[in-house]
């Protein structure tokens, strides 16, 4: 309902709106959350966008700014003046200001050196913060960091901090006043929840009241560690910290959960045998589709002649008992299904902590087990099915015996291939979503394969 009522307000009369009473038009787009708002501006021409930032508060502009995709944002600030922009991203919190300003040095550099040029005349505080978030790396601690935060001095009265918090937010427009951290010469020293700091004395000293117990992360962290430590201890903000203990900023949570999205997004395209996309599905222009997809599905296609060499190696298995050849798909996609189970298990609890590689022998433990037991079940009705299934000149039971202990083998070594895998990967420093499912099925066919007519060509006495 919000929706429309919201695309009503900006269709054909948002041009006279902005005319003739640009305050109204504020008053009533100040309903609406910036997300809203920026998904409807999505659809508007270019010059009305630009009439709508120009026209509005600079606050304003920057929230919807902040929630616009890179490519739009960098088309509007091409097209603002160089002043009106630098006043839109002067408003804007430090860390989206930082992201804005790293998507638009790898568009235009010589834009964004000019917009930081403007910004230095305009508040050169705003300027230096920029410069130095900007250093960090993306995904580390640092870069997703925003330097909007109180922190005071252990000899601040309760009232005094809480006057501080109330000033700040009002006129600095301070990010965050979840907490308060306390500094001793810029080293972090304690921390403060707004509920302890209201109900506090008010003569107390933040020293008395303060927490020592302090749970950071350090500005080099990586992004993957800051999203683990804040989902641990449900913070709502997480100090950052540099090598000398020395406060640097904080992380906010809605900046953890882009880090959340942008890890799942990662490791289902890992998952998927795909390069990680940057940007969403239709943003992605089709070269760096096909670039995402080519090397990986080609590697697949070449691991793939593993699996023709080890049929031509068991040919003559094959032409003796043609329907060994029936339960070829059978035998290896139960293999690959089950391999790719205990990696989509592993690979998540690897990712949200529940186990280390150094958990390897007591996983390979529980693997047996289990897959033994999927291997059985699956075992019998493999054995039903070869029963009923052969020749006239094939032994039902033979037959049947050598379907149902290939898919036995098969099952657990697929169990044990996708559950160790990651573990092995994670282990050496790499990223366990490259044990893709895609990779993993292909490299238990070619152990199926070489499983079934081991075993079959014993059972049966053929090859």
């Amino acid at each position: 309902m919000a929706a429309m009522r919201l695309a009503n307000l900006l269709g054909p009369d948002l041009e006279d709106a902005l005319k003739t009473d640009p305050d109204a038009l504020h008053d009533a787009l100040e309903e609406f959350h910036p997300e809203d708002i920026a998904e409807i501006v999505e659809d508007l021409s270019l010059e009305l966008t630009l009439e709508l930032f120009t026209k509005l508060p600079d606050e304003f502009s920057a929230d919807v700014l902040t929630c616009l995709p890179s490519e739009l944002q960098t088309e509007i600030l091409e097209r603002l003046s160089r002043r009106d922009a630098a006043e839109i991203l002067s408003e804007m919190d430090p860390d989206d200001l930082v992201d804005v300003v790293q998507e638009l040095r790898e568009e235009d550099e010589k834009l964004a050196d000019d917009l930081l040029a403007h910004l230095e005349q305009a508040d050169p505080e705003i300027a230096e913060d920029v410069r130095e978030l900007s250093a960090y790396p993306e995904d580390v601690a640092g870069g997703l960091m925003t330097t909007d935060y109180v922190a005071l001095s252990p000899e601040r009265k309760v009232w005094q901090a809480i006057e501080e918090v109330r000033r700040l937010a009002l006129e600095d427009g301070v990010e965050t006043v979840y907490y308060v951290y306390v500094v001793y010469s810029e080293k972090l020293v304690g921390v403060v929840s707004m509920r302890d700091l209201i109900l506090s004395e008010s003569d107390q000293e933040l020293g008395d009241i303060m927490s020592e117990n302090i749970v950071s992360v350090r500005d080099t962290d990586d992004q993957e560690v800051v999203a683990h430590t804040i989902a641990k201890y449900d913070f709502m903000a997480l100090p950052v910290i540099d090598e000398q203990g020395n406060l640097r900023g904080v992380v906010t949570v809605d900046d953890v959960v882009d880090v959340v999205i942008e890890e799942a997004t990662e490791d289902a395209h890992k998952m998927g045998a795909v390069e990680a996309l940057e940007e969403g599905y239709f943003e992605t222009d089709l070269v760096q589709m096909f670039r995402s997809r080519v090397f990986w599905l080609s590697l697949l296609f070449v691991g793939g002649f593993l699996t023709t060499t080890v049929m031509e190696r068991f040919s003559g298995q094959l032409s003796a008992a043609v329907t060994l050849a029936v339960f070829v798909p059978l035998i290896i996609s139960s293999g690959g299904n089950s391999g790719s189970q205990s990696a989509a298990l592993i690979i998540r609890a690897l990712a949200v902590g529940d186990v280390e590689p150094r958990d390897w022998l007591r996983v390979l433990g529980r693997e047996v087990v289990v897959s033994l037991s999927l291997g059985l079940v699956l075992g019998v009705l493999g054995f039903a099915r070869a029963y009923f299934a052969g020749g006239p000149d094939d032994d039902p039971i033979l037959l049947g015996v050598a379907v149902s202990l290939s898919t036995v083998g098969v099952v657990m070594t697929g169990s044990l291939f996708g559950s160790l895998l990651p573990l092995g990967i994670q282990r050496v420093g790499l990223d366990p979503a490259v044990s893709s499912t895609p990779f993993i099925a292909s490299l238990v066919d070619v152990i199926g394969l070489l499983i079934y007519l081991s075993i079959a060509g014993a059972v049966l006495g053929v090859g």
